[in-house]
């Protein structure tokens, strides 16, 4: 079984502490877990500090100054490139969430068993409403349970996409499915790092809210990877707050781009990133780690 290395994306020190104690409470531990920022507000970095600490979890944060300009993509490419530059690793699956889903405890266990070379495994989350993110139980996710209820109207709604999703994948096995289609959601799914470089990551041309994942779908799907539908399966948990989405995917910024054929391989990915400033690479230990060194 490859190694699973978790891959979280902020750009916000606010409701990371949540995540981490999950991390730290997974089944099957991730060998790494690396905090990519699109910015470099020090206040994640001590957030990130502070839950470290408190789950006894070995973090890097990735950062450098923000574009003026929302760089996901990017931001989660030299999160790729920090892991490649500590460890050459080539049997690893990486394993994409936003810092604001919290994973249910059996998450990297259910990515390693239904991921690997030639598959992408697209799960999902719980929109989880105020009132659930003010009772999120911790003490559950401590004991190995999930840390909030889903309605009946947010389980229908997951088990409704996830059979839509399921039509799509066995349609794109006919070539009837649309080229970015069935949807990969970048809050919760993995891929085989071979399969990553394969395609160069994500498109770093991608800027502004949303679609960058629909791409980076879409060029797996070009180079013969095959989706696994897990949306029902693997479970994440969204924290609510307030959102800078759009009210409707078309109006994005890039989503017109995805009419249009572009290479298996982007031009400006994980080799040949768009120029920006020092990327920065700290690992964050535990404290008790360090006294225990010292």
């Amino acid at each position: 079984m490859p190694q699973a290395h978790v891959i979280l994306i902020t750009h916000t020190p606010e409701r990371l502490r949540r995540t981490f104690l999950a991390l730290a409470c997974q089944t099957t531990p991730p060998e790494s877990i690396t905090l990519a920022c699109d910015g470099d507000d020090d206040a994640i970095a001590r957030a990130a500090q502070d839950a470290c600490d408190e789950c006894g979890v070995e973090i890097t944060v990735v950062d450098r100054a923000h574009a003026g300009v929302s760089r996901s993509a990017q931001a989660r490419n030299n999160a790729v490139r920090a892991l490649l530059e500590h460890d050459p690793i080539t049997d690893a699956l990486l394993i994409f969430l936003d810092a604001d889903c919290v994973p249910e405890p059996e998450l990297a266990r259910k990515h390693l068993e239904l991921g690997g070379p030639g598959r992408v495994v697209i799960a999902h989350r719980y929109e989880l409403s105020e009132a659930q993110t003010n009772g999120f139980r911790e003490d559950a996710l401590r004991e190995g349970a999930w840390p909030a209820d889903p309605t009946p109207e947010q389980g229908a709604a997951l088990a409704h996409r996830d059979k839509r999703l399921r039509r799509q994948a066995r349609l794109r096995r006919w070539g009837l499915a649309k080229a970015h289609k069935p949807k990969l959601l970048s809050a919760n799914f993995s891929v085989a790092l071979c399969d990553y470089l394969r395609v160069n990551g994500f498109d770093e041309t991608y800027e502004g809210w949303g679609q960058e994942d629909d791409d980076l779908g879409r060029r797996l799907y070009q180079a013969g990877v095959r989706p696994v539908i897990a949306v029902d399966a693997i479970a994440a948990f969204h924290q609510h707050h307030p959102t800078r989405a759009p009210d409707a995917w078309e109006a994005g910024p890039n989503a017109d781009r995805l009419g249009v054929s572009a290479p298996t391989r982007c031009a400006h990915g994980v080799e040949n990133p768009i120029a920006q400033d020092e990327v920065r690479i700290r690992t964050l230990v535990p404290a008790a780690s360090n006294a225990a060194t010292a």
